[in-house]
């Protein structure tokens, strides 16, 4: 009869001792990732510490407000027209969690509004925002249909965020009486409003109403949708616009 026999010796446990070494081979490749990526890591870091912001030029569309750039890309500041001055302070400690977050102040003749600006993979936007906002800034912003404006705002808001599938916002912005100048050089009055932001649902909402009725509402969606519905009472403090009935503008982006 033949008779099975098991094998003995050194032959047997050979694959056994193949296990540890395997384990202990891809132990000393994970910590050399690691250790790897803390340094490349650290390496990103020290160059924005003392990268110029005159470089953000070479990789980036710089607006044509921007007059002049100063300082770090970590803490630098922006001149822009009419006298506005951007600053801005990274916080260091942030980047180890994946989120860049920065303290910036907008300041100038007759505004000086302070935050923070906050940007992930997959996110990007502004807790508490507060401060003045003077009708001088109107000026950065090309094509308005009105000019030479009176009024100033004074703004709360505690959040304005964009993520892939949800729009947040949370706040006030209040915009006292004054007058504007149009196309024609026509005085076009401004009556006091209210900039109300809200969130129902994965949408962003600001609402604009004036003492006694919705003059506009502005709708951002989770799936990358601006809704604009102008209501006549608001179309009628912008020349040219129809004031029969709602305007509805609709872009995705």
């Amino acid at each position: 009869m033949f008779q099975q026999r098991t094998a003995e010796g050194p032959a047997a446990t050979a694959p056994g001792r193949r296990f540890p070494r395997v384990r202990s081979t891809l132990r000393v490749i994970w910590i050399s990732l690691v250790v790897t990526s803390v340094f490349a890591l650290v390496f990103v870091v020290s160059l924005l510490v003392t990268l110029p912001t005159s470089a953000l030029r070479e990789f980036a569309t710089v607006p044509a407000q921007v007059t002049g750039l100063y300082g770090r890309i970590w803490d630098g500041q922006a001149s822009l027209d009419g006298g506005y001055t951007l600053d801005w302070a990274i916080r260091p400690g942030q980047l180890l969690t994946g989120r860049a977050v920065f303290d910036a102040t907008l300041a100038g003749p007759d505004t000086r509004l302070q935050g923070t600006l906050f940007a992930t993979p997959w996110e990007i936007g502004a807790n508490n925002v507060t401060g003045r906002a003077g009708p001088g800034l109107l000026g950065l912003l090309p094509g308005l249909a009105l000019r030479d404006c009176t009024s100033r705002a004074v703004a709360d808001v505690s959040v304005l965020s964009l993520s892939r599938s949800a729009a947040a916002a949370a706040g006030v912005i209040s915009v006292d009486a004054g007058v504007c100048e149009d196309a024609l050089q026509r005085d076009a009055p401004i009556p006091a409003m209210r900039l109300e932001l809200s969130t129902q649902g994965n949408d962003a909402q600001a609402q604009l109403r004036d003492r006694d009725s919705e003059l506009a509402r502005l709708t951002v969606t989770g799936d990358r949708r601006a809704i604009l519905r102008l209501e006549p009472e608001g179309a009628v403090l912008v020349p040219g616009l129809p004031t029969s009935g709602p305007v509805i503008v609709e872009y995705s982006f």
